[in-house]
């Protein structure tokens, strides 16, 4: 039973440090303008929809509630696929992070013809609007009690790979009310 414990904590930690590379390998291909996104069409309601439905034990264990909403039942997209399911964990990971037990994640997709409004909101801590300039830089990790640890890559890769499907990412925030993280991807981005 002991070793049992001890080997998750292991196996935890060395699922950080994997992410944590490669994190840091993805974003030296962002930076060297060699990160290569394989495009397809998706339907972007079943991709967000089945990621977050993934983290809700993870969401629920922490005792905090979970709802999914959309105003659309199904809305192609072309998308990397693999790269839009990790900006959707990194979004909801952060909001875990920042909310307490009895809190609520908020996950919502709008259909803005042309466009796709993807929004993570979270009853958590917030961000002050000086930390709210800061949080999608490089490494940039906020230090006071907004800070929980981490790599302060996250955001940054996930601010990239929004870009480089020419899309717009920004939050709204209010330090104690929570956080909103928007996501607004083009429904084809070759289109100009």
């Amino acid at each position: 039973e002991k070793l049992s414990y001890y080997m998750d904590i292991m196996d935890r930690n060395t699922s950080r440090l994997l992410n944590l590379i490669n994190n840091l390998i993805d974003n030296s291909k962002i930076e060297n303008n060699s990160y290569v996104l394989t495009k397809k069409d998706e339907d972007i309601v079943y991709l967000v929809e089945e990621t977050v439905l993934d983290m809700k034990d993870y969401i629920e264990e922490k005792g905090i509630e979970l709802i999914f909403d959309t105003d659309v039942e199904e809305k192609t997209v072309r998308c990397d696929k693999t790269e839009i399911e990790r900006c959707i964990i990194n979004l909801v990971g952060n909001a875990v992070k920042f909310t307490s037990e009895g809190g609520l994640i908020e996950v919502t997709i709008k259909d803005l013809d042309d466009k796709v409004k993807i929004s993570v909101k979270d009853s958590g801590i917030g961000i002050s609007e000086e930390n709210k300039r800061l949080i999608f830089d490089r490494f940039n990790q906020v230090d006071n009690d907004e800070s929980k640890g981490g790599s302060g890559l996250g955001l940054s890769i996930t601010s990239k790979i929004v870009e480089l499907h020419k899309g717009e990412i920004y939050v709204e925030s209010k330090v104690g009310e929570g956080s909103n993280f928007v996501i607004i991807l083009p429904v084809d981005p070759n289109k100009e």
